[in-house]
């Protein structure tokens, strides 16, 4: 956990910690000078009748003295504290953000989206919280119990020594013991904290599944089943704390009346005035007894806290130091042409597969032409295209735009050649207007407007309340999927890119508007370069270059009239959706 801290920790932070470390110091000197003067102010009380209250009142004032600047100092430590563990949590949650979005699609598959919410929030509350107590007592402890002991030294006899011995060693094995039986459950509590967000998420984004099958009863029992177990380690691990405060009292008690006992002995052959002096120096063992108790009570809090927080702390780290598949080159070329894309041989295998998802893929495209894909689901077609703006890299072959290899270009500059529509149509919460302008928020109305135009989406916004100011729920919930689907269209067409990708983007169109939409691209865009996957094959008759795909290979390539006749596998599609005078066979 400390690497992981000290790697995400500015300069500013650091001369926060030492400034932590010097204000402790003040602090304990303050504690200290108090456990003197309680010495002094015994003998004082003592000697009261020859030497009056003077002293009494002097060591009184100066101990509420020293007892106001302790806690000034304190205050401030809290303060510190509390700025420079949440500014290092901050950085380090902006670091784990960016590191995600920089993923690949097969950088996702070693982490669920449930699990990297969990890392993201309680994973991170626990390291924060885990900083936070650090800073406080991690100075703190070490620094009461080493001057406790240089004064306890003062007042030290072998009696008292053995007996103070006794009781920390007693709270030692104590403490071990607990942390032995609550390291292993705060690993599980966090498992089982992704299986709760796996279970809650799952039932929000399949409500309308749920309740189509009747299956409430079914989900609760998969969530009662992980919640139930979730609980049952939390209580386990709250009953094993729960034993620590009274173990803490009564060791802290049990080293307070031994000493007294142990002090009983030595005082009852003393006469008067020289027990009156050891009484007041056993007053002083006993508080410094007990500030080395309690300095280790504070350790030992932070170790209750750590286990919990290094298992988040991996946890963080296994995202922020996951090697990212898809990277930027360090020499950058320029692009040589325009709107073209070009596969040589490629092949696609997936991290820890010995067999490729889609191979020996090769095909060009000319700017303005529209190619398709067309297959049976679990084909390749997504792959093929998730290749093209480097949401993956081709693990055999080549990939260019623009006469260039993708891997010899920025991820930015390769991404602002193109504009993609999701065959899951997708909204970010907000207003039409900001998801239409996703990429160029600085977009004026009237461009935004062009682009919804295109997709067929301006008639139903402008019937909206507030046009294109109405508001967007989280996912689009609140529009059809057709709906979603055009606002998508839009938002991929508005910046005018080189090169548009359509992942099966036009299927929840009816078959008029599909063509509708598609004859507006090729209006409005005509030197733009269209790729299309598709399920329908009149989505397709018009493309220049169709590729059918089975099982990952090409099985035909070429033009639509072409293929339903010379391509078996093309035909089948073809004959199951039109007829044969429709296809003119």
């Amino acid at each position: 956990m400390f690497n992981l801290l000290c790697k995400n920790m500015k300069v500013k932070n650091w001369v926060s910690v030492i400034a932590i470390f010097l204000l402790t110091i003040g602090e304990v000197y303050f504690m200290m000078q108090i456990v003197s003067y309680i010495s002094l102010l015994t003998n004082a009380v003592q000697n009261s009748r020859q030497n009056g209250v003077a002293e009494i009142w002097q060591y009184g004032l100066t101990m509420v003295i020293c007892a106001i600047m302790m806690a000034a100092v304190e205050v401030v430590i809290r303060f510190v504290a509390s700025a420079t563990a949440s500014s290092t949590v901050t950085g380090l949650r902006q670091r784990m953000y960016e590191r995600v979005n920089n993923f690949a699609i097969a950088d996702f598959a070693s982490f669920s989206t449930e699990s990297l919410i969990t890392r993201t929030t309680n994973d991170m509350q626990n390291v924060h919280l885990a900083w936070l107590t650090f800073l406080k007592t991690a100075f703190l402890a070490p620094v009461v119990m080493v001057w406790s002991v240089i004064l306890l030294l003062q007042y030290a006899s072998t009696s008292l020594t053995i007996v103070t011995a006794v009781w920390l060693f007693l709270l030692v094995a104590a403490v071990f013991v607990l942390l032995m039986m609550l390291t292993p459950k705060y690993r599980v509590v966090q498992k089982l904290t992704d299986a709760l967000n796996i279970a809650s998420r799952e039932n929000l984004t399949g409500v309308r599944v749920v309740r189509a099958f009747n299956a409430e009863s079914y989900q609760e029992g998969k969530f009662e089943k992980v919640n139930t177990s979730f609980t049952k380690v939390q209580i386990f691990a709250g009953r094993v704390l729960s034993v620590f405060t009274p173990l803490v009292m009564m060791v802290m008690t049990g080293l307070s009346l031994s000493i007294l006992w142990a002090s009983a002995y030595v005082l009852n052959g003393m006469n008067m005035e020289k027990a009156a002096v050891a009484f007041s120096a056993t007053n002083a063992f006993v508080m410094l007894a007990s500030q080395i108790i309690m300095s280790f009570v504070l350790i030992v809090t932070l170790i209750v806290i750590w286990p919990r927080a290094s298992v988040s702390a991996k946890r963080v780290n296994e995202v922020i130091s996951h090697e990212v598949s898809v990277l930027d080159t360090d020499k950058p070329v320029d692009f040589k042409e325009k709107g073209t894309i070009e596969f040589k041989n490629v092949g696609f295998a997936y991290p820890g597969s010995d067999k490729e998802a889609v191979s020996d893929i090769s095909f060009k495209v000319k700017k303005g032409e529209t190619i398709a894909f067309i297959g049976a689901t679990g084909s390749g077609k997504t792959t093929i295209i998730n290749m093209i703006p480097r949401m993956a890299d081709c693990t055999r072959g080549e990939v260019l735009v623009d006469g260039v290899n993708v891997k010899d270009v920025l991820q930015k500059d390769l991404r602002d050649k193109i504009g993609y529509a999701p065959q899951r149509g997708f909204l970010f919460k907000g207003n039409i207007k900001e998801n239409i302008a996703f990429k160029d928020p600085e977009m004026t109305l009237e461009d935004i407007r062009w682009a919804a135009q295109i997709a067929d989406a301006d008639e139903f916004v402008m019937k909206k309340r507030n046009e294109y100011e109405s508001p967007v729920a989280q996912g689009g919930s609140n529009f059809s999927g057709g709906q979603k689907q055009r606002l998508c269209i839009a938002r991929a067409v508005a910046t005018k890119p080189e090169i548009l990708i359509f992942d099966d983007s036009f299927s929840a169109l009816d078959y008029r508007t599909d063509k509708t939409v598609r004859g507006r691209i090729a209006e409005k865009l005509p030197e733009t370069t269209r790729v299309i996957i598709a399920q329908r094959v009149g989505t397709i008759m018009d493309a220049d270059q169709i590729v059918v795909l089975d099982n990952g290979k090409m099985v035909g390539i070429g033009k639509h009239y072409d293929l339903v006749r010379n391509c078996p596998v093309y035909q089948e599609i073809a004959l199951s959706q039109l007829s044969k005078e429709e296809l003119g066979l």
